[in-house]
């Protein structure tokens, strides 16, 4: 790649390539049809990873170079976002996300459609992560509930948090006797609502469902310990993707075994969306932010004409979940649809999003790394 880059990308969204990444679970032709691209991967990828300079751990599957890696597309150039960071991370991230966070996202932001439930899991927190893997990042992550929908006779669900009475004592004897339906009944079950956003915190053990297509933002890690040892078809994990190297002491060690009530997981755990409205122009709404978590920020924008942002603090990464429009960002049009993702620059100064149709919204959801602030619209919503 070029150690030059002409100046004015770095004041303009950048478009992102997609990059979808295997797991040991099938899913994502809801994110094929997403795209308008219905068996482009079939449930062969049920994850496409935004913006990232995160690689995939993928024990077990056949080597891909960089999976996990996304490329910039710039004048009809595929560029390494990673690597164009680590040339440019001062126009890129900014010199006070440098100072505070360093010279990576410090975020991974992904979609997520399962046709089938995911391991029972857990992730680490930071201080598990420094020990075991010598990582000052664990895998902190939040749910944002897109849609979901029936897979055949199941109907979509959520499993979250240990149910009063569970003790570490009965999990370890659950997992060594690879009791599963015991392991399910030990959490919460949980309907997904379209709208809902769920934290789920290092510790907290969990697992998505089948049938549901959500967006989550997560520390950059791809750390996931699992106490079922064969996938869904009954042949074995890789023991890399059960306990990430930390062996079965570390694996039981990583869960917090704190059990909650139904009311309290929901108090705790699924946040209620703080929205700002300008009247005749959309919405502004903070999904999840510093009040609860100190690991990422999320919001999302609704434009029903135009909304305009002041220069923002550090990057972001955008990705359009309905409609068409277009970022205007120094003197520049840059046209989005729907499944479109984009980097937004540190150096960007202010933009507008606007909104190209009468009848859908043009709406984009944001993600933003530790320590940063988010980029409300301004009011009034118009530029003049």
């Amino acid at each position: 790649m070029e150690t030059d880059m002409p100046k004015e990308m770095f004041f303009v969204p950048l478009k992102v390539e997609p990059m979808r990444v295997r797991r040991t679970y099938s899913g994502g032709e809801g994110i094929d049809r997403w795209h308008g691209q219905p068996n482009q991967y079939g449930k062969t990828r049920p994850e496409e990873w935004l913006a990232s300079v995160t690689r995939a751990i993928n024990p077990g599957f056949p080597e891909e170079s960089d999976e996990g890696l996304s490329n910039v597309l710039w004048n009809g150039q595929k560029l390494q976002l990673k690597e164009l960071i680590e040339k440019h991370p001062a126009e890129m991230l900014g010199q006070i996300h440098l100072r505070e966070v360093g010279d990576t996202l410090g975020v991974l932001a992904k979609i997520i459609d399962s046709a089938e439930r995911l391991s029972i899991q857990v992730h680490p927190d930071k201080s598990f992560s420094r020990k075991w893997f010598n990582s000052e990042y664990g895998k902190t992550e939040c749910w944002y509930i897109l849609d979901s929908s029936p897979v055949g006779e199941e109907q979509p669900y959520l499993l979250i948090g240990f149910r009063p009475g569970v003790t570490k004592e009965q999990w370890r004897r659950l997992y060594e006797t690879q009791d599963i339906q015991g392991m399910i009944d030990c959490m919460h079950k949980i309907t997904p609502q379209k709208g809902e956003v769920w934290l789920i915190e290092g510790g907290l053990p969990h697992a998505i469902g089948p049938g549901c297509f959500l967006m989550e933002i997560q520390e950059p890690t791809d750390y996931t310990m699992r106490t079922e040892t064969t996938r869904s078809d009954g042949t074995s994990l890789p023991e890399q993707l059960i306990h990430q190297g930390a062996g079965e002491e570390g694996l039981l060690e990583c869960f917090h075994y704190d059990t909650v009530t139904l009311t309290k997981l929901r108090e705790k755990h699924c946040i209620p969306g703080q929205t700002i409205e300008f009247p005749g122009a959309g919405l502004w709404t903070e999904l999840v932010g510093p009040k609860q978590t100190d690991c990422f920020s999320m919001a999302a924008a609704r434009v029903n004409t135009r909304l305009h942002f002041p220069q923002q603090r550090g990057f972001a990464i955008a990705v359009v979940l309905k409609g068409r429009g277009r970022f205007e960002a120094d003197g520049i049009h840059t046209e989005v649809a729907q499944g479109d993702q984009l980097f937004l620059p540190a150096s960007m100064e202010d933009f507008s999003l606007l909104s190209d149709s009468n009848e859908e919204p043009l709406e984009i959801l944001f993600c933003y790394p530790p320590k940063a602030q988010l980029s409300c619209p301004s009011d009034p919503a118009q530029k003049d």
